[in-house]
């Protein structure tokens, strides 16, 4: 019986390149390039300079060093609805801080991929159906290491499911991977200012039929600053960027590719906010505007993030929602 992994692998390969530059999409697991928070999304997804919310485990898990309280925070978002209906992208993360230890955080990802048609080998009939899925769980520590500066790790386990392999002998289309994130963030070294840095996503390589056939993890480093032009009780405005550096090609080829981001975020009154960004990825053909609003209420924030594209590309009309609540 000649099973979906092969077909699964090219679909899902086809449209995941488009959440990141063309190298991250030699890969495996590319659902972990998907940036969560509508929050980010909105801003450009320029965010590992400014990781001040629970999304730190994931943007740089050294913004939790700064953070106070706690904090759980959610998204959904239905994934490229104009070619399935049952594709779509769940995150939940939290935060919290503990007196003389640091800041605790964490988030899990899951991404659903629907129903994969299983096949036989002697023709395009669908013997059966196959729910593909993928998951990753993550668990971050950050902490101050001096007055403006902080250092977080976040620890993850991955695993995926995207249907059965050709054969019984070669492989079920599961697979296990763990990694890790570090990154460092300086906090107003000058007024105003904040410098980030991480390499994301340090593990082995995911293996789903043998050591021959597996993918890298989708490596890669980021750093970014962001800018706070001007901040008062009513009126505040942050300029944010973000430079990726695929490390998938550049450590094995020497065929560095990179990708960038701009954002900006206004508050009025810490009530209302409005964002707008700008992803810029050559290699991924991705070069579009984002957009996104938030509100804030009591202990309750709300962030809607879109991201436009030309039409007929898959990221075109991406809408993201999210929720936090802080205590």
């Amino acid at each position: 019986m000649k099973k979906s992994l092969l077909f699964t692998s090219i679909f899902l390969g086809s449209i995941l390149t488009t959440t990141a530059s063309l190298a991250v999409s030699q890969s495996g697991v590319l659902f972990l390039m998907i940036a969560p928070g509508a929050r980010a999304s909105g801003m450009g997804e320029g965010f590992v300079a400014v990781a001040d919310d629970a999304t730190a485990s994931y943007w740089n898990p050294a913004g939790l060093g700064f953070q106070r309280g706690t904090e759980v925070a959610l998204m959904h978002s239905k994934w490229f609805p104009e070619f399935t209906s049952d594709m779509y992208y769940d995150f939940v993360c939290w935060s919290s801080f503990w007196e003389g230890v640091g800041t605790l955080g964490g988030h899990i990802i899951y991404f659903s991929y629907g129903n994969m048609p299983l096949t036989s080998e002697y023709g395009p009939d669908i013997l059966s159906w196959h729910h593909s899925y993928e998951v990753a769980m993550a668990g971050s520590f950050g902490a101050p290491v001096s007055q403006h500066i902080s250092a977080g790790v976040s620890l993850k386990a991955i695993y995926s499911d995207l249907g059965p392999g050709q054969n019984v002998e070669r492989g079920d289309g599961k697979a296990m991977s763990y990694a890790v994130d570090v990154g460092i963030l300086a906090r107003d070294p000058v007024p105003r200012l904040n410098l980030g840095a991480m390499v994301q996503n340090i593990g082995p390589d995911i293996m789903y039929v043998d050591a021959d056939q597996s993918s890298p993890l989708p490596r890669n480093l980021k750093v970014g600053a962001s800018y706070r032009l001007f901040g008062s009780s009513y009126n505040e405005l942050m300029l944010s960027s973000e430079l990726d550096l695929s490390l998938v090609r550049g450590l094995e080829r020497g065929e560095w590719e990179w990708w960038g981001n701009l954002g900006s975020e206004y508050w009025y009154a810490q009530l209302l906010a409005l964002r707008a960004g700008y992803l810029y990825d050559k290699y991924g053909e991705i070069k579009t505007a984002t957009f996104g609003a938030g509100l804030r209420y009591n202990i309750f924030r709300f962030d809607f993030g879109y991201v436009t594209a030309r039409e007929g590309h898959p990221l075109a009309d991406t809408m993201r929602f999210s929720l936090a609540v802080k205590f």
